[in-house]
């Protein structure tokens, strides 16, 4: 538990200093969990996100993406995810495939959909996808 809260404490200070003052909050239904997340603006070509998962285990991730498509209307990104599954020792990598789109004029909302491989951990590997909702305060 001090390694979660020392990593999550270490993941949430590097997300606000890297934030410059646009911070994006957003909600997730993905295959292994639901997750809460709050980050930096995604509509720069290096983001960084915390996301906290809710359900079944509590567990705290840090995603850190790059934008290889960038539109006002669409981002396409990919990048890591290094988390832990809360009361499970040990951390687990996945590499994210995302879609983030804009389709109202004020592009502050958007949906994402994101799938990733989950790579070993005391589960195994496993395929996780799913949808959202981001919000980013400008």
């Amino acid at each position: 538990m001090k390694k979660l809260l020392v990593f999550s404490m270490l993941l949430f200070f590097a997300t606000v200093i890297h934030a410059q003052a646009q911070i994006s909050a957003g909600v997730y239904r993905l295959s292994s969990a639901t997750f809460a997340s709050i980050g930096t603006d995604p509509d720069s070509k290096i983001f960084g996100e915390a996301r906290i998962s809710a359900g079944g285990r509590v567990g705290v991730e840090g995603t850190f993406g790059y934008n290889f498509v960038q539109s006002s209307d669409v981002n396409f990104y990919s990048g890591f995810h290094l988390g832990t599954e809360g009361d499970r020792d040990g951390f687990y990598l996945g590499v994210p495939l995302g879609v983030l789109v804009k389709p109202f004029t004020a592009k502050n909302f958007g949906f994402l959909m994101e799938a990733s491989p989950i790579f070993p951990n005391e589960r195994g590997t496993y395929f996780r996808a799913g949808i959202g909702l981001k919000y980013t305060f400008r």
